[in-house]
């Protein structure tokens, strides 16, 4: 598969469009002279996420004019009810828990969009989500201390627990179908994440995962069904250099993981990819990755999430007499409407040219304000923006004491204004970049 690669080219968003369009090849989509095309081939999806101070995840079905499919993100966010499911189906859940999960189906329902369900049975990536307590409240870190090994990894391999936990997972897939009725679902997301931060478990976590795709496909043979990958461990560029192997290129990594990845049984290929990392740590990232991925597979391709955060983001924030104003993680050169714009037209103008089946953004507006969330410290405190990062700060360090809430906190900003629409609802650049690809029919 090597000889399939090009070179990555370093360049800026912003440069690539400017060739792209010139040259009319690569992820231009159109004719010879970068035309548009007057069709597309993929669906467009976002997320309803929305989160406020209390409410997190805060779903909203709003401007539900604005994409042809409605991508059900719940990942492990409302946690699993272990306890109340078997391979046959869940009973006697807590009816509080119920209640949200029929609610936000029932709106998805009522949107009449096609369904894309997304959920994960791993907290973190690296073991099992948070288990449903009878009152319907979640606790973390359930697992009896044997479960889990020192990096908090779950042990399936070794665990006596593990087949159980599997079959209570199919059961609430089960649930989950019948519930909502979704056209496409994903049972894990970002399955290779493991991988790397849980090596000793990763064959294992594979076959657990091989026998919850078996079970919902015996019992839905006509739903596609499909795990997710992240686009970025698969190159292994936060990595240690042992991870590929110690001597490969990124390419050979992402070569060599795509092979593993497509032995594992799915009905699409999906990738997730947030690539603002690139743009930190590699100047530039991959153009070829889709058309590596289609000489590969006659698998279906995905973008099942990606975005590009359009506020700068710090490496700390100040909370009380906590903390200090850091550090610039990601520059305001980097992150802004232009290379957040820019980043799009390049992406549908590639799932065009490649024949990508769904493209899914991943934030339809704000949850943060960005003209408060640029700041610091975070002024006015009293606002939604400041008690929400206050909020997420204050459970890292409960979760984490010394260096959780500066984390949670980084994750928060950084996606909490990658939208298409800003916090206010107006439409940014990239909503108009969206909105113009929309508009052509899909076909």
């Amino acid at each position: 598969m090597r000889n399939l690669r090009r070179r990555m080219i370093a360049v800026s968003i912003l440069a690539l469009v400017s060739i792209v369009v010139a040259c009319g090849g690569g992820g231009g989509g159109g004719g010879s002279s970068g035309t548009p095309p007057a069709s597309r081939s993929f669906y467009m999806g976002s997320t309803p996420y929305f989160a406020r101070p209390g409410l997190s995840p805060d779903f909203r079905f709003e401007n539900m004019d604005e994409r042809d499919l409605l991508s059900l993100h719940v990942d492990d966010f409302w946690g699993v009810p272990w306890d109340y499911c078997n391979a046959s189906g869940c009973a006697d859940l807590p009816s509080n828990w119920q209640s949200q999960w029929q609610a936000l189906a029932g709106q998805a329902r009522a949107t009449g969009k096609p369904i894309y369900l997304a959920v994960s049975p791993l907290g973190d990536r690296r073991t099992l989500a948070k288990r449903v307590n009878s009152d319907g409240t979640l606790q973390e870190h359930w697992l009896p201390g044997a479960a889990v090994d020192a990096n908090g990894c779950y042990r399936f391999s070794s665990d006596a627990n593990a087949a159980t936990y599997q079959a209570a997972y199919i059961g609430f897939m089960k649930y989950l179908i019948d519930l909502v009725g979704p056209d496409f679902v994903s049972p894990a997301i970002e399955m290779n994440m493991e991988f790397t931060t849980c090596p000793a478990e990763k064959d294992a976590w594979i076959a657990w995962y091989a026998g919850v795709h078996a079970a919902i496909k015996a019992a839905h043979p006509a739903l596609p069904v499909f795990a997710t990958f992240q686009m970025e461990s698969m190159y292994g560029i936060t990595d240690a250099a042992s991870a590929c192997g110690g001597s490969l290129t990124l390419e050979q990594c992402f070569d060599s993981r795509l092979i593993e990845a497509l032995t594992i049984a799915g009905d699409r290929f999906a990738l997730s990819t947030y690539p603002m990392s690139w743009r930190l740590i590699h100047s530039g990232y991959p153009t070829d990755t889709y058309a590596v991925v289609k000489q590969a597979t006659a698998r279906p391709i995905w973008v099942s999430e990606t975005g590009w955060p359009a506020v700068k983001v710090l490496v700390s924030y100040p909370h009380g007499t906590a903390g200090t104003c850091g550090a610039v993680a990601v520059s305001a050169s980097d992150a802004n409407d232009d290379q957040q714009a820019a980043y799009l037209a390049w992406l549908l103008g590639e799932a065009q040219h490649q024949g990508v089946e769904t493209v899914i953004w991943w934030l339809n507006r704000d949850y943060l304000d960005a003209a408060v969330s640029a700041g610091c410290p975070c002024a006015p405190a009293a606002s939604d923006t400041c008690s929400l990062l206050d909020q997420y700060y204050q459970a890292g360090e409960q979760a984490l004491p010394g260096s959780g809430g500066t984390t949670l906190e980084f994750i928060l900003r950084v996606f909490g204004n990658m939208a298409l629409h800003n916090y206010d609802g107006s439409r940014r650049p990239a909503g108009e970049t969206w909105h113009s690809w929309l508009a052509r029919p899909r076909g």
